[in-house]
């Protein structure tokens, strides 16, 4: 036989090795591009709201305040025109004493979120510093849960009487840790009231302001101690002011005692002293800068050389700790109480700003902890999503007696107990202001889950399993004795609606309109003493089609369906298609709606 000459050998099982790769890597490449549009999308939503307060009310000036304060005080005359550091405003009687001030609760508690965004209340306190009255100013919540709020008169008249303040005098009121734990949420609206109760108790827990003293130092006290001082600049702490030079360069820092010393009583009255420390936070001298005291004894503490010798060089966490005991203070010749109460006053005040710095760093909601049944319904939440979990990555679905079961409780506990739902509203609130991990835990697992689980790996837990109206759906589907023919045009459109609310959602989440998102979705029906119309329509319209269209709403109309199935990692995850430029488009929608 003659030889042909040698061929080469194609190792096929090489070249299916090096095609599987290379689609793998692209596969990797295109899902990271989705999950990066997603990711962009909601970094313009935030954006879009970053840089506006929630409410910018200037109280003083304020319509609705100004009523309130009205009904809330009987010897309301008006509103100080001079609003506090910290944010509230003074009640004035005729005679023009501070009865009392309004506060409201955002900035300070914008963070705690109830089912969608935060809640801004307006808080009426008298001169005992207990709150008088409350009411909603505005909120980023959904509209049928915050009117059933502000419907419940109980829910607002269980404040009354809460302590303001707690955390400088919760030892003088035995029940003070426990005040907030006695209001009840009101029913279809719980995550919204849980933040109402947060927010006031987060705002209100901070140190009460005063009601005899001016909280700004005097700039010609403070320039005896500090030279060159020509500005006085709030800091994020009520008791201490930056001071800066002509060129509004920092120089130094000034420590006022009011109000943490107002009841601290000298000879005739209480005394609002400060300390002024130079830049590298060593005391440089006091000052009484107001007093109820005479003149004459003010006069002799400026001027006593032992006394300011005492504090000078001092840090802030050594006056803290400074008594008149420890210190040997006997008092200024013909000034002894002035000078006593000064001292007490200063350590309190150190003590006070020490204690609120330190919280910074671990912002918690006042003294509020939710009841029992609260968290027992959060810990629900997340047990049934690790089921649902499980029924997506193993075979326990199959058994159908458990798989219906399960379906029966996922619809009582997630859609008419707990109300824990995925939804774009809640989506689009949280992208606009922050994930409410404090008052709704077991939400928040359930969307994270929701959203992770599609992105790493083929399943959607969510929609196949843990969705309480996909539940229905998948219990009326074994119910359909006639089904209805769907024409194949609109098969081939029925991702036009979820692109056209995915679209509504963006518009709405970036440019802040007040447009209620929860009506283009059933979720929020479950709820149905506090659901709108149109949600309630949603509702019924998607269960009667599945009755003839095996689940016709999650196929044709579920936005949130939508976004999870674009997120998730499938087979064909490698390829670019139809989806992925109506992604883009929403992108570019989201882009103009922030410039715009």
């Amino acid at each position: 036989m003659s030889d042909r000459g040698s061929l080469p050998i194609v190792d096929r099982d090489d070249s299916t090795s090096a095609a599987n790769e290379d689609r793998r890597v692209r596969s990797l490449m295109v899902h990271g591009f989705r999950v990066a549009v997603l990711l962009a999308i909601v970094v313009l939503i935030r954006l879009a709201n970053h840089d506006t307060q929630y409410v910018q009310s200037e109280l003083a000036t304020n319509e609705i305040a100004l009523a309130f304060a009205r009904e809330a005080f009987e010897s309301f005359h008006s509103l100080d025109s001079n609003i506090s550091p910290a944010g509230e405003v003074h009640v004035l009687d005729r005679g023009g004493q501070r009865v009392g001030y309004l506060l409201q609760t955002s900035p300070a508690s914008d963070h705690l979120i109830g089912y969608s965004g935060p809640t801004n209340c307006l808080i009426a306190v008298d001169a005992d510093h207990r709150i008088a009255s409350l009411r909603i100013l505005g909120s980023g919540d959904t509209v049928e849960h915050v009117e059933a709020v502000e419907k419940e008169r109980a829910f607002f008249d269980a404040f009354v009487g809460c302590r303001v303040g707690l955390d400088s005098d919760s030892s003088s009121d035995t029940n003070a840790d426990r005040q907030w734990d006695l209001i009840d949420a009101v029913s279809g609206a719980t995550l919204t009231s849980h933040a109402v109760i947060a927010s006031v108790a987060n705002r209100v827990g901070q140190s009460a302001p005063s009601l005899k003293f001016d909280p700004r130092p005097s700039l010609d006290k403070v320039s005896l101690l500090i030279r060159n001082a020509k500005v006085l600049r709030v800091t994020g702490r009520a008791a201490v002011w930056d001071v800066l030079d002509e060129q509004s360069l920092p120089i130094g820092q000034v420590l006022i005692a009011t109000p943490a010393a107002d009841q601290v009583m000298g000879y005739q009255g209480p005394s609002a002293a400060l300390a002024a420390f130079d830049a590298n936070g060593q005391c440089l001298g006091v000052a009484l800068d107001q007093t109820y005291d005479n003149q004459p004894y003010a006069n002799y503490l400026n001027e006593d050389a032992f006394f300011q010798q005492l504090y000078v060089g001092k840090t802030l966490g050594q006056i803290a700790s400074m008594t008149p005991e420890s210190e040997q203070i006997d008092g200024v010749s013909g000034a002894t109480m002035t000078s006593v109460c000064v001292a007490d006053g200063l350590a309190l005040a150190a003590a006070e700003t020490l204690r609120s710095t330190s919280e910074l760093t671990n912002v918690v909601a006042g003294n509020y902890v939710r009841g029992w049944d609260s968290y027992l319904l959060d810990a629900a939440t997340i047990a049934l999503v690790l089921i649902g979990l499980a029924f997506s990555v193993t075979s326990l679905a199959a058994k159908k007696w458990l798989r219906v079961a399960y379906q029966w409780i996922v619809i009582g506990i997630l859609g008419f107990v707990s109300g824990h739902m995925l939804s774009q509203v809640s989506l689009a609130g949280w992208s606009a202001h922050a994930v409410p991990w404090s008052v709704a835990p077991g939400l928040v697992f359930l969307c994270f889950a929701a959203l992770l689980v599609p992105i790493v790996s083929k399943h959607q837990p969510y929609c196949q399993h843990i969705c309480p109206f996909g539940a229905i759906q998948q219990l009326a589907r074994h119910r359909v004795r006639w089904r209805l023919s769907i024409p194949r045009a609109i098969h081939r459109m029925r991702g036009a609606i979820p692109f056209v609310l995915l679209a509504v959602t963006v518009v709405v989440a970036v440019s802040g309109s007040r447009f209620n998102l929860a009506s283009v979705e059933p979720f929020d029906a479950f709820s149905f003493r506090v659901a709108g119309w149109a949600t309630i329509s949603v509702f019924v319209v998607g269960i009667l089609l599945s009755l003839v269209s095996p689940m016709a709403y999650c196929r044709f109309g579920c936005p949130t369906g939508a976004l999870l199935n674009f997120v998730r990692f499938r087979s064909d995850s490698h390829r670019l298609g139809l989806r992925d430029a109506a992604a883009v488009a929403l992108l570019l929608l989201a882009i103009w709606c922030d410039m715009a």
